[in-house]
C-alpha cells in the first residue's frame, strides 16, 4: 500500500519537448517578410482612412552626412597629391630649362644615334 500512495504522490515525468532547429537560416528572408508585413499594414491603415506618421526626422542626413564626408576626405587627399605632383613636374621642368640641361642632353641623346658607330 505504501507503493502505491508513493507512486500517485511522486510527480510524473513530463515529455521530452520538440525542440527544431533549422539548418539554413536566411536573416536576410526574415527580414524581406517583415518589411512587407510592414508595408501591408501601412497599405492596410491607408485603406481603412488612417494615415500612419513617420517619423523621417534626422534618419536621411545622418546617413548622408556621414557617406558625404568620407567621400570629401577622400577627394580632397586626391586633389592634395595630384597638386604635389604638378608643382614638382613644374619645378623639374623649369629648372631643366633654364639650366641648359635638356638641351645638352637631348644633343648628346642625338650625337649618339646620328653617329655610325653609335647604337644603329
Amino acid at each position: 500500500m505504501a507503493g502505491f500512495i508513493e507512486a500517485l504522490t511522486r510527480k510524473q515525468r513530463k515529455p521530452k519537448g520538440f525542440n527544431y532547429i533549422p539548418r539554413y537560416y536566411n536573416p536576410e528572408k526574415e527580414e524581406f517578410n517583415a518589411m512587407v508585413e510592414r508595408f501591408r499594414a501601412e497599405r492596410d491603415a491607408i485603406d481603412r482612412g488612417e494615415t500612419p506618421r513617420v517619423n523621417f526626422k534626422g534618419a536621411f542626413t545622418s546617413q548622408v552626412g556621414s557617406k558625404k564626408n568620407n567621400y570629401q576626405k577622400k577627394i580632397a587627399l586626391y586633389n592634395m597629391r595630384l597638386l604635389i605632383i604638378l608643382i614638382a613636374v613644374t619645378i623639374g621642368a623649369y629648372y631643366l630649362f633654364q639650366t641648359g640641361k635638356i638641351t645638352s642632353i637631348l644633343n648628346q641623346f642625338l650625337t649618339t644615334f646620328s653617329k655610325k658607330d653609335g647604337l644603329y
